[in-house]
């Protein structure tokens, strides 16, 4: 016989179960520790250990004792063979299968329970996964939605921007193009244009008709435009380019588009388009565009024109509607 230990005989099978253990792994875990206080270790020398340790335990049962431990402490569940060479084994040593205080089918039924437990809350974690994987891809997908929509206000910007340092050329070059007035010319100016000499050789007539027929073009451009924003639901990006026109156009191209939006029957983006004019623009340009409106026939326009402008804090127009009648 081995001499006695200072410890309780059996001692390490009495583990301590985790708050976290399931209720069937539970069973199982104190079941073996029970079973093994029963086991009686034989060394290959023919010994009889009265107080194995576990390590020697371990041995004998062929198991590593860390994974013993595993078993001991519900952690783990063993094999269904290695928990029916476990019960053998106990049962083969003490000769006495009724004295270990659970039968081989008790046992291998708390094994399956213990199994099944485990199978359901590793279902319930793989549920709990796949949802979250899911949110995972929603928050993705909106993420790229977000960066498709930043990149396509982005380029809608960029073009807006293209299209209003356009217009800003084109108002130059048809600025550029005006003739002096006769009373703005000097006396040797005057001379000079009474030369044959330095006659222009296209007549001013034609000239003012590809003026307008430039300013016509661009009017529709930018009315298709702001047509093609508003039907597409982006009322931001059609507030912009109105605010782009009204900053860079000339009165004609104002007064050709308002025309133009009337005629569509974009009321909406005609009324935004002369108060953001009225608003913005000096009294000078919207008192000759509310005159072109008037030739058009586009009274009520020009009128509202009037009134905002004069209406608007710091403008000329309002001045002398304080101070006044407008004449």
């Amino acid at each position: 016989m081995a001499a006695r230990n200072s410890r309780r005989p059996y001692a390490w099978a009495e583990k301590e179960l985790d708050e976290d253990v399931l209720p069937d792994r539970r069973q199982l875990a104190t079941a073996l520790q029970g079973l093994l206080r029963h086991l009686v270790v034989t060394t290959p020398d023919g010994v009889t250990l009265a107080y194995p340790t576990q390590k020697q335990a371990a041995d004998y049962l062929h198991i590593h004792e860390t994974t013993l431990t595993r078993y001991l402490r519900g952690q783990r569940i063993p094999p269904e063979r290695v928990a029916a060479s476990v019960y053998d084994t106990v049962c083969r040593d003490a000769e006495d299968s009724q004295g270990v205080g659970i039968t081989r089918e008790k046992l291998l039924e708390l094994r399956a329970r213990a199994e099944q437990e485990r199978c359901v809350n590793c279902s319930r974690h793989r549920g709990a996964a796949r949802a979250a994987g899911q949110k995972l891809r929603a928050l993705q997908e909106t993420h790229e939605r977000l960066e498709r929509s930043a990149a396509e206000r982005d380029r809608e910007l960029g073009e807006l921007r293209q299209h209003a340092a356009a217009l800003k050329r084109e108002t130059q070059r048809v600025k550029a193009a005006q003739p002096i007035p006769v009373s703005e010319a000097g006396p040797r100016k005057v001379r000079g244009a009474a030369r044959p000499a330095t006659l222009l050789p296209v007549r001013r007539r034609d000239r003012d008709r590809q003026q307008s027929k430039n300013e016509t073009v661009a009017a529709r451009h930018v009315g298709r435009r702001a047509e093609e924003l508003l039907h597409g639901g982006r009322p931001d990006s059609t507030l912009a380019l109105l605010r782009h026109t009204a900053e860079a156009s000339t009165p004609t191209e104002v007064a050709l588009l308002v025309a133009l939006l009337r005629s569509q029957g974009q009321d909406v983006l005609a009324d935004n388009l002369v108060h953001i004019y009225a608003r913005d623009r000096n009294d000078q340009d919207v008192v000759r565009t509310a005159l072109i409106l008037h030739e058009r026939q586009a009274v009520a326009d020009a009128e509202v024109l009037l009134r905002t402008a004069a209406a608007h804090p710091g403008s000329a127009l309002s001045r002398e509607e304080r101070s006044g009648p407008l004449r």
